[in-house]
């Protein structure tokens, strides 16, 4: 019996075998390199997806943030212009004519006192005279309060204008209070008529 026939279908069939064997193989290094590039692209595009988000966010945080020191320094320019306002109308205050800032001080008198106070005068009251004192008192009596104010023999050393004393209290009708109190009142109202647009 001749074995070279079954021997040749043998290495026929290995042959075969290894050339199926090896193509199979390429087939799947071919499709292992194209899911891992597949792969790689995905990983690719999602990273630069995420790197052009990272980037809008930061351009959006940059600008908030330039928006803000923009707001910061506008409202340090009104705040400066708030106090110009609020410093020239003290100006025009210490400028005042005596006869009117004699009258000012009466109506703040008649404003804070009760009617029953001692009165101390600042030492830099050149508004005030020796018809001050009745004349104070008439203004409290033409409103409904008693006119029974007296004056202190010491003046202050406050800033200009009136000190009521009574009981231990003090209320002071200086212009630095008397700025303050206008002030805390009117600022808002000043900011909205000199920032309205």
């Amino acid at each position: 019996m001749n074995a070279q026939p079954i021997l040749d279908k043998i290495a026929q069939d290995a042959q075969d075998a290894a050339v199926r064997i090896d193509s199979e193989a390429r087939e799947k290094v071919a499709q292992a390199k194209a899911a891992s590039r597949a792969k790689i692209e995905a990983q690719q595009a999602a990273t630069l997806a995420q790197a052009q988000r990272d980037s809008d966010e930061l351009e959006q945080r940059a600008l908030r943030m330039a928006e803000l020191e923009e707001r910061k320094t506008l409202l340090v320019k009104k705040r400066a212009l708030i106090d110009d306002v609020f410093a020239r109308a003290r100006t025009l205050l210490e400028a005042m004519p005596m006869t009117e800032k004699r009258a000012f001080f009466i109506r703040q008198i008649v404003r804070f006192a009760a009617g029953n106070e001692t009165m101390a005068i600042s030492e830099n009251a050149p508004w005030f005279d020796a018809a001050f004192l009745s004349d104070a008192n008439d203004a409290l009596v033409a409103q409904g309060k008693p006119g029974g104010l007296t004056l202190s023999q010491d003046r202050t050393d406050a800033d200009e204008g009136v000190t009521l004393r009574h009981g231990g209290a003090e209320i002071r009708c200086t212009l630095s209070v008397l700025m303050d109190e206008a002030r805390a009142t009117l600022e808002q109202q000043a900011a909205e008529d000199l920032f309205t647009d």
